[in-house]
């Protein structure tokens, strides 16, 4: 959502927005997404730019220290040798997330950095599920 509706050339500064860590609540509940209808105050998180760059910024942080602790833990784990690197190359793509989505919101959305931003997140993703497999319990064959 965050490059549909362009929001990353609003609050190009990280981590504030503006005058502190969120925008003023006025802006992220406008009257004008509501488009007049004061029950509809819920397209604010789907079509306000401001708001939706929070809500980005909000699941980007969770996300990655979820990721870190996850890390974190399961470095002491005795893993087995394909969800170790796996492990480990999903805690540097999510550095590398962070990194490019910063590097993106700062430069005023250069494309390069947005399509590498958007890529990442695809490996990233592969990663998490690549992780998972590695680490699922095989099935028990029945002779």
């Amino acid at each position: 959502m965050v490059a549909g509706l362009d929001a990353g050339l609003i609050y190009n500064e990280f981590p504030t927005m503006g005058l502190g860590i969120t925008p003023p609540l006025s802006e992220l509940w406008s009257q004008h997404f509501a488009r007049g209808d004061p029950s509809a105050m819920w397209r604010n998180l789907t079509e306000n730019p401001a708001t939706v760059q929070l809500g980005h910024r909000i699941l980007a942080m969770t996300t990655f220290f979820t990721l870190s602790a996850l890390w974190w833990q399961g470095r002491k784990l005795p893993l087995p040798r394909a969800a170790r690197v796996t492990l480990h190359a999903m805690y540097g793509l999510a550095w590398m997330q962070v990194a490019l989505g910063i590097s993106t919101l700062v430069n005023f959305v250069p494309i390069a950095y947005a399509s590498a931003h958007q890529a990442n997140s695809v490996l990233l993703l592969a990663s998490a599920l690549g992780l998972y497999h590695s680490l699922r319990p095989l099935p028990r064959l029945m002779l």
